[in-house]
Parts: C-alpha cells; sequence; structure tokens
C-alpha cells in the first residue's frame, strides 16, 4: 500500500512539474495575438477614416451631376406623361374618326361598335387625374352619342311603326303581310342589338341632359335605350292627355291615367315577351326583363305625374284620400295582376314625402275615429252578425268590436305595401292609438253598465275585448310585425347607443362597456311583440270584466243560501228512514239560482271567457261550501250522506255541461264528503292516527310524517292536509270523541 501511495505521489508530481513549465508559454502566446489583433484593429480604423474621407470628397465632387440627373429624370417623367396623354387623345381621335369614317359610309355596325370602344375608353379615364382629358372624351361619346342615336333612332321608330307600335286603339292600322313583317322583325333585331351597344355607362348617362331621365324611381338604374325609345310614344300621349288644360286631365278622377297605364301594359304584354324579351337574350341581356323594363319607365311619368300634382291635393282632404286609395289600388293590381315584381320599386314613394305623409297620417286617423263614432252609436252595435247561426257564433262578437278591427285591418293592408319600416312603424303607432281609444270608450260603457253585470251589454263588451286579444295575439305571430318589432327594437338602440357615445368623454373603457351592452341588447331584439302593452291592457280589461261578472254570480247565489248554510245536519233522519235518497229542500233553491246563472252565461258569453268564468265560480262555490257550510256545522250519518247527495247529484252535475269530471274542480267539498261518510271503525283508526301524528312527539322519523299521508291517499283524499282531514271527522257528532 505504502508503496503504491509513493508511486501515485511521483505521478502527481510530475503532471505538476509538466503544467508549471508549460502556462507561461501559453500566456505568452496569447499576448501576442492580442497585440496583433490590436495592430489589425488600429490599421482598419485607419483605413475607414480614410476611406470615409474618400467618399466624401467624391459625393461632394458628383452631388452637382446628380442634381443634374434628377432633373433630366424628372423631365423625363414629364415627356412620359405626355406621350402617355397623347396615346390616349391620338386613341380617341382614332376611334372618333373611324366613327365619322364609318357614318359616312353609312356602316352603321362598325360606327356602333367603335363607339362602344370610345365610351370604353371614357369608362377606364374616369378615375384619372387628368380633368381636361376626360371632359374632352366624355363630350367627344356625347357628341357621337346624339348622331348615332338619331339616325339609329329615326330607323327604329320607323320600323316599328311598320310593326304597328304602339298597339293602342287609335293608331290600328292594317298589320303588314307577312314578308314584310318577316323583314321588318329581322331590321327590328338588327337596330335593337346596335341600340344596346350604343347603350352609355350609367356614369355617363346623367351628363346626357338631353335623354337622361331625371324621374328615375328610387334605387333603380336608366332604362336600356331601346326601350326608352319604344316607351317614347306612350309618355308622349300620356303627357298629352294627363297634363295640361285636357278635360283628362283631372284632379278628381286620378284612376283614369291608371286605368290607361294599366292598358298600356296589357296590350303591349305579347309584344314585348315574344319579341323584344328574345332579342335581349340573345345580346347577353338576359338578366333584364322586358315587360318589368317597360312597366316601370312607364311608373316613371306616374311617379312625376303624382309629384306634381300632390302640393296641389294637399289643399283637399277628399281628393287627396281618393288619390291615395287609388294609387294603392293601381300597385296592389300591378304587382298581383301584371305580374309586376315586389321586388321593384313602384310609385309609393310619392306618398312618404314628409308634407304628404303627415297629411295622410291625419287623414287617416281622422276617418278612423270618425268610423269608430259611427260603429259604436249604431243600434246593432253590440249585437252578433252571426247570432242566427249556431255554428258560426262560436266567438259572439259584437257587430262594432268586428268592424273595428276590420278597420284596423285594412290600415294595415293600406301601409303594409310602403318600401321603408319607418313609415309603417309610423302607422303602427296611429293603430296602437285606435287600439287604445278604444279600449278607453269601452271603459266608459263598462262604467254604465257594471250596476248589473248580467244584463245588458257587458257581456257583449267582454266578448269583444277577448276577440280583440285572440286577434292581436295571432297578428303578433305574423312576419310582418315581427320584423317590425326587430327594426323598432334596433332602431332604439341604435339611439341609445350613440346618445350615451355622445355623452363619453372619449374613455375606451367606457365606450367598451357601452359597446358590450349593446351587444348583449341585439341578443334581445326578437323578444316580445308590437302589440304586448296593447294586449296587456286589454288583458287587464278582460280580467277585471270577468271578475266582476264572477263575484256578482257568487254574491246572487251567496244571497239564496242561507237556508243551506243554516241546515241542521247534526239531526237528519237516519238513511235508513228513506225509501230513495232525495235532494234536500234547502240545496234547491241554490241550485235552481246556480243553474239560471250558468245558462246566462252560457247564452251570452263566448267559449274562451266561459271557460274561465265557470272555472272561477267552481273554485269559489268549493270555498263557500266548504268553509261556509262544512266547517261551521256538525254532521250526524244522515247529514253527512245528504251532504254527500246534494253535492254529488246536485251540485257536481250543474257543470257537467262544461266537463267530463266536473267533481275534480270541486276537490275540497268531495273529499270532505268522503271523510264524513266513513265506516266509524276506519273513520275513528284514522282519527287516531292523524292525531297522533300532529299532537304527539314523533318517535319514528320521517315514517311518522307520511303515514297519515299514506292513509288519506289509501281512502281517496289527496288535497285536504291531514290537519284538515281532522277537522273534518271531528265534526262526526255521532262518532265517540278523544
Amino acid at each position: 500500500m505504502l508503496a503504491s501511495a509513493l508511486q501515485e505521489k511521483r505521478r502527481l508530481e510530475q503532471q505538476l512539474s509538466a503544467v508549471s513549465s508549460a502556462t507561461p508559454s501559453r500566456i505568452q502566446s496569447a499576448l501576442r495575438e492580442a497585440e496583433l489583433a490590436t495592430g489589425r484593429i488600429d490599421s482598419l480604423a485607419a483605413s475607414h477614416k480614410k476611406t470615409r474621407r474618400d467618399v466624401q470628397s467624391h459625393l461632394n465632387q458628383v452631388e452637382p451631376y446628380v442634381q443634374q440627373l434628377d432633373d433630366l429624370t424628372k423631365q423625363v417623367q414629364e415627356l412620359e406623361k405626355c406621350m402617355e396623354y397623347m396615346k390616349w387623345l391620338a386613341m380617341v381621335e382614332q376611334l372618333s374618326s373611324e366613327v365619322h369614317s364609318a357614318i359616312s359610309a353609312n356602316a352603321m355596325p362598325s360606327a356602333v361598335q367603335q363607339f362602344a370602344n370610345l365610351a370604353q375608353v371614357s369608362e377606364a379615364l374616369q378615375d384619372s387625374a387628368c380633368i381636361n382629358l376626360q371632359d374632352f372624351v366624355t363630350s367627344t361619346v356625347l357628341f357621337w352619342y346624339q348622331i348615332l342615336k338619331d339616325k339609329l333612332a329615326s330607323e327604329f321608330d320607323e320600323v316599328v311603326k311598320a310593326l304597328g307600335w304602339p298597339f293602342v286603339a287609335a293608331a290600328i292600322s292594317m298589320p303588314p303581310t307577312v314578308a314584310t313583317q318577316k323583314e321588318l322583325r329581322t331590321r327590328l333585331a338588327t337596330l335593337f342589338g346596335q341600340l344596346l351597344k350604343l347603350q352609355l355607362p350609367e356614369i355617363l348617362a346623367a351628363e346626357d341632359k338631353a335623354s337622361y331621365d331625371s324621374t328615375l324611381l328610387p334605387g333603380t338604374r336608366q332604362t336600356v335605350l331601346p326601350l326608352q325609345l319604344l316607351l317614347q310614344p306612350l309618355r308622349k300621349r300620356f303627357r298629352y292627355h294627363f297634363h295640361g288644360k285636357k278635360q283628362t286631365n283631372s284632379l278628381d278622377k286620378p284612376e283614369w291615367y291608371f286605368t290607361q297605364v294599366l292598358n298600356w301594359i296589357r296590350d303591349h304584354n305579347d309584344f314585348l315577351e315574344g319579341t323584344i324579351q328574345p332579342f335581349l337574350d340573345t345580346e347577353e341581356y338576359a338578366h333584364i326583363n322586358a315587360k318589368t323594363e317597360f312597366t316601370r319607365g312607364l311608373l316613371q311619368v306616374v311617379a312625376a305625374k303624382l309629384t306634381h300634382d300632390i302640393p296641389e291635393l294637399l289643399f283637399d282632404e277628399q281628393l287627396l284620400s281618393h288619390t291615395i286609395d287609388e294609387l294603392l289600388l293601381f300597385d296592389k293590381e300591378l304587382r298581383s295582376n301584371y305580374g309586376y315584381p315586389k321586388s321593384q320599386p313602384g310609385c309609393l314613394h310619392v306618398l312618404t314625402a314628409p308634407a304628404c305623409f303627415d297629411k295622410w297620417i291625419m287623414i287617416e286617423k281622422a276617418f278612423a275615429v270618425q268610423k269608430m263614432d259611427t260603429i259604436l252609436e249604431s243600434s246593432m252595435a253590440w249585437c252578433s252578425q252571426y247570432k242566427d247561426m249556431a255554428d258560426a257564433d262560436e266567438l259572439k262578437v259584437p257587430e262594432c268590436v268586428e268592424s273595428f278591427m276590420t278597420l284596423i285591418l285594412v290600415i294595415t293592408e293600406r301601409y303594409r305595401c310602403l318600401p321603408s319600416p319607418t313609415h309603417h312603424l309610423r302607422f303602427l303607432e296611429l293603430q296602437l292609438d285606435l287600439l287604445d281609444d278604444f279600449r278607453v270608450r269601452l271603459l266608459q260603457l263598462i262604467k254604465l253598465e257594471s250596476g248589473n253585470p248580467l244584463a245588458g251589454r257587458y257581456a257583449a263588451i267582454l266578448n269583444g275585448a277577448n276577440y280583440i286579444i285572440g286577434v292581436l295575439q295571432e297578428w303578433s305571430e305574423q312576419v310582418f310585425f315581427l320584423q317590425l318589432q326587430y327594426f323598432n327594437k334596433e332602431q332604439a338602440t341604435m339611439e341609445s347607443f350613440n346618445s350615451a357615445l355622445e355623452s363619453l368623454g372619449g374613455s375606451s373603457h367606457d365606450i367598451s362597456k357601452i359597446s358590450k351592452g349593446f351587444d348583449e341588447s341585439q341578443m334581445d331584439m326578437l323578444e316580445g311583440t308590437v302589440f304586448d302593452e296593447i294586449l296587456e291592457l286589454y288583458s287587464h280589461l278582460r280580467d277585471d270584466m270577468t271578475a266582476k261578472l264572477e263575484q256578482t254570480i257568487i254574491n246572487d247565489i251567496r244571497g239564496g243560501s242561507r237556508p243551506f248554510q243554516k241546515e241542521k245536519w247534526f239531526s237528519m233522519p237516519s238513511p235508513k228512514d228513506y225509501i230513495s235518497p232525495a235532494l234536500s229542500s234547502t240545496v234547491c233553491i241554490l241550485l235552481q239560482t246556480i243553474k239560471e246563472r250558468l245558462q246566462q252565461i252560457e247564452e251570452q258569453l263566448c267559449q274562451t271567457v266561459l271557460k274561465s268564468l265557470w272555472q272561477g265560480l267552481a273554485g269559489k262555490l268549493t270555498k263557500f261550501v266548504y268553509e261556509e257550510v262544512i266547517l261551521v256545522n256538525q254532521f250526524n250519518e244522515g247529514g253527512a250522506l245528504q251532504l254527500q247527495y246534494d253535492m254529488t247529484r246536485g251540485l257536481f252535475p250543474l257543470f257537467g255541461q262544461f266537463t267530463q269530471r266536473p267533481e275534480n274542480y270541486f276537490k275540497d267539498v268531495k273529499e270532505s264528503c268522503l271523510l264524513l261518510n266513513l265506516k266509524a271503525g276506519s273513520a275513528i283508526l284514522l282519527r287516531d292516527l292523524l292525531y297522533q301524528s300532529i299532537h304527539e312527539k314523533p318517535s319514528k322519523g320521517i315514517q311518522q310524517k307520511e303515514a297519515p299521508v299514506s292513509a288519506l291517499h289509501d281512502i281517496g283524499v289527496y288535497r285536504l292536509s291531514p290537519r284538515a282531514a281532522e277537522i273534518i271527522l271531528n265534526l262526526r257528532t255521532d262518532w265517540p270523541k278523544y
């Protein structure tokens, strides 16, 4: 061990000696490398300084040349722009020259094609900053457009006249021969195609003051050129007959020009669909419907006529009302019988101008209030129209209520076709005001009839209120009113959101909170209906009237129930003394009153109100018999049996005409009779069980509580509590007491 340790010591000393001798040489080597690196850095720094001085010197020398080169570059760019400008001018001049040459050579197809190319150039330059170039190209296009249009239009007019256009009674002529007609249709097809190519782009159409139609319907574009030419003779006829001092231009006869337009649409329908539409389809204009375009073109002159007449009509409510009626009828017939799409605008936007629309609302309200007064003053106002028809008179709706709801429905049909939901909401507001006005009138009548609800008009008013509720609930589910509810809430939410934003000082935190609230409110836009508030008011009216009628009947019943309440149930004869059971004499008076009242309300009330009323009466009668007859009396065996017989064979069957199980609406009375008529042994055992569970300290936990309930269920008692059952069992005087 010592030898090996000494050997290890020598080995370690040798390694230490080798390391000690090698370290200085490594350090010296590192120092030499550091000195060399420092020298290289100094050399590079000196080289950088020299290069920087050389570069700066070079920049100073070439700076004049750079400025000169920059000026030359700008000049080149300007020259290039000028060259491009000249190229566009040359292109326009060339196309213009080609159009001119083609016209001179009477090569109209070539002239139209070159014009189309020229129009494309003009359209391509619309975003250019070269205003003068734009003006030059536009003026060139319009110049050749007018020349080409005049040449083609004259030939087109000649061809369509030869074909008999327009097809009106005053212009009927001998039809051309078959060969001539074929040739004319060929020429018509050629001219129609050329006119379509001549059509100006929409952006240039407004520049053509000569032919631009400023009476466009909202949301529409210019009618295609060939159809504009077809419409020209009809527009001239319209202006001739319905403008100026002609007898046909009468403010009190708007139906004349409405009928004339409908006749023109009808008379030209076959030609448009059979001849013109195929031309559009072959010229890649299949998305355009010839009849729709033709109809829209005629509606433009109708709208212009209405716009001209309405300021004068505003001074005469009768004439304005008549014009509105005729316009609404015209729009309806146009869309239902003449195939004009609902997506296309009509002339109703004329009525939504602020002055006209406010006047229309005022007229509608005045007429509705006047109509309301008339129907309520009628001698048959509160009689049902169908009282002699049993099958049709289930709702028993008074004539005045049905007429009033028809009036509200007619108002809906009148404004439903207006283009904007904003105007729909204005009319809806009018309808809600009329409904509330009618409700107030009903309340005034109710006060007059409340002295004797079972006579007079009280029941008819109740039926009417119920009918209005049913109709409004049905309307609430219609898509039209659901859309109005959504738009109304959306409008209200946007207004509140904007007002909240205006009130902020720009805090991003507050804005994010408002935005979150706005998102949450959007989720609630489909909740509720536009009739919720008025429905709640009418429902409250119906419920109050039903409660009043119910209380009146109960008071009548209670007035004749005193003998029945004071019956000596504790001293009734034993059942063995009777040959056969019979109703007690005192209950007959009570049952007679109940029967008369039930028959009376069945004749007067509709099924919905009747069901609510008889169920309420059953509930109050149950409470009355249970609390004021059963609980305040004592019963022997005969009395208990007589009470059960009076109830099961007397009271319950009176309600059998309304339900198959009338006893289910008198459960307190039914179960009380069941307990009073138990066998003595069973009753005593049950009474003891109830007494122990109620009055003694429970010893068996939850089972002790369930035992009496289970026992009551076994004998058919489910509604009465164990405490109430014990009280009933203690009413028997012939059973042993505790």
